[in-house]
């Protein structure tokens, strides 16, 4: 479920940005008259993003990845044990 979350997450701001390039490509072209106000917030929001060399950043979000990879893992294997644990007492008929 972490990586649907992930996906999807990545998939609005693909979206945003999508939305964005129209909009600049169309005030370019004439199409669209620009407005002051969206190109100050278009500005603002792409002055906010750290500017991190590429390499850089893969390692960085290769590094974030394997750890939630791994948190996700621990997380299943101790469903597992959990479900285990509770079908063996069960069984066994053993109580609190």
């Amino acid at each position: 479920t972490c990586n649907k979350l992930a996906l999807s997450c990545c998939s609005g701001v693909h979206e945003l940005l999508d939305s964005v390039l129209t909009y600049v490509n169309d005030v370019v072209d004439g199409k669209v008259p620009p407005d002051p106000v969206m190109g100050r917030k278009i500005t603002d929001a792409l002055a906010s993003v750290p500017r991190i060399r590429p390499e850089v950043f893969e390692t960085l979000f290769h590094d974030k990845l394997q750890d939630l990879l791994m948190v996700t893992y621990l997380s299943n294997i101790t469903k597992t044990q959990l479900m285990v644990a509770e079908k063996l007492t069960a069984t066994l008929g053993i109580k609190d």
